[in-house]
């Protein structure tokens, strides 16, 4: 286990820490919204500075916010951040009155409770200027939290790792790096550098992929090993922060979360079923089975071919044998393929050792969702608005009929819809958390 103390918190690799944002831009915001923060009990709450509508960056003016903020959070540590334009920040902000800044803040740091100070290391800043600012911190008590932020996409794993090895080498306490994902397979090496990183560095780290994509390492934080994570609280502070009550209940999910049943996807095409399937995965650890992807692999082709050469009435049988398998496995998330569940044998097996939830979107997000499919062989001869809602109103009747939980997935956040399916399963006594 890797831990690091600080002003009465300890950040641990093996039980994250959860830390809302203070984005006020005035002094009465920033009040009003730490004490609403205080309430939500988080472990560490981040002072956003730049957000504060200050003109000529006047330490005077940051002495009286932090001890506003301080007043009213009831001692719960406090993380100064100004984050700058260049690093999606919302101001751009001299080197040198950056500096100052932060040196300022660590010399009130014990006053106010500032426990971490965000230091962002600039790309063109000669390394010795920030390893120099970095000891004026630390001097004083204060860990540094040295940070970077890539918002035009992810650095491949090498790049990553040694961005996170390059801030321990200048002296950070904790090394941060947070990313942007494009598609699926960005998230999975922010995930192994952050695993690399976790073993090899001796300094804690905070990694995250941004967007909705990359939310549920926000939650997975036993696959990155990150020993902060961020949930928003009056507002968000990055893309794809998900609020502190849903990060807190999804991060106990995470830690400790047991259920006594399966889970059962269902819904029209284009709903999400493999999304979700895989994103419930990560975050409760448990078994994640395609049942298309599984006759796939058993039979040796496509599905499409499957229909092609064999016809549907012989895909149907082999879901149904693939279903009456998958019922031996235990803990295990089924995504089941869109006409799973139109045959009442179906339906009885899943009957015998699942939960079935069924995912609704419309027509017009279903289509958005699959138009440039290719793989549909029920829509391939008619890609329309108009047949995809005459195929829904024959089988949503019976979607509706057989599930036992239902979720709308037309906002298309999987990490919100993976809290309300457990949320759901917990009020039903099948999902618990300690």
């Amino acid at each position: 286990m890797k831990t690091l103390e600080c002003r009465g918190i300890t950040l641990s690799d093996k039980q994250t820490k959860i830390c809302v944002p203070i984005t006020g831009t005035d002094l009465e915001e920033i009040k009003e919204q730490a004490e609403k923060i205080a309430n939500m009990n988080p472990d560490v709450v981040e002072w956003r500075a730049d957000f504060y509508d200050v003109k000529n960056n006047d330490e005077t003016e940051f002495e009286q916010c932090l001890k506003a903020i301080n007043d009213n959070l009831k001692n719960i540590p406090i993380i100064y951040t100004y984050r700058t334009s260049n690093e999606g920040g919302e101001k751009s902000i001299d080197v040198d009155d950056y500096c100052r800044l932060c040196k300022y803040v660590s010399e009130i740091s014990e006053k106010y409770n500032v426990a971490m100070i965000d230091v962002e290391l600039y790309e063109n800043k000669d390394q010795k200027d920030i390893g120099k600012l970095l000891l004026d911190i630390k001097s004083t008590g204060v860990k540094v939290i040295g940070s970077n932020h890539h918002f035009e996409g992810t650095p491949s794993e090498k790049d990553i790792f040694n961005v996170l090895k390059t801030m321990e080498e200048a002296g950070a306490d904790i090394c941060k790096i947070a990313v942007m994902p494009k598609e699926k397979v960005d998230v999975k090496t922010l995930i192994n550098a952050s695993k690399k990183a976790n073993k090899e560095l001796n300094a804690p780290i905070i990694t995250m992929s941004m967007g909705e994509l990359g939310a549920v390492t926000r939650i997975c934080t036993r696959m990155t090993e990150s020993v902060v994570t961020f949930g928003a609280g009056v507002n968000a502070s990055a893309p794809g922060q998900p609020p502190c009550e849903m990060v807190r209940f999804l991060l106990k999910a995470s830690e400790s979360g047991k259920i006594d049943c399966n889970v059962a996807l269902i819904g029209f095409m284009g709903t999400g079923k493999t999304t979700i399937s895989n994103a419930l995965s990560r975050i409760t650890g448990f078994k994640e089975v395609d049942v298309d992807q599984y006759i796939v692999e058993k039979e040796g082709m496509a599905i499409k071919d499957i229909f092609a050469e064999n016809g549907e009435q012989y895909f149907r049988d082999l879901e149904t044998q693939a279903l009456r398998d998958l019922q031996e496995e235990k803990e295990t998330i089924i995504s089941c393929g869109g006409g799973a569940v139109l045959r009442d044998e179906n339906v009885e097996i899943l009957n015998t050792g699942s939960v079935i939830v069924q995912l609704k979107a419309t027509p017009e997000t279903v289509f958005e969702r699959v138009k440039d499919h290719t793989h549909r062989p029920i829509l391939n001869n008619d890609m329309s608005v108009r047949h995809i809602t005459e195929l829904m109103n024959q089988r949503e009747p019976r979607y509706n009929s057989v599930a036992d939980i239902q979720v709308n997935v037309d906002k298309g956040d999987r990490v919100e819809t993976c809290y309300y399916i457990l949320k759901e399963l917990e009020k039903t006594g099948h999902f618990s958390v300690e």
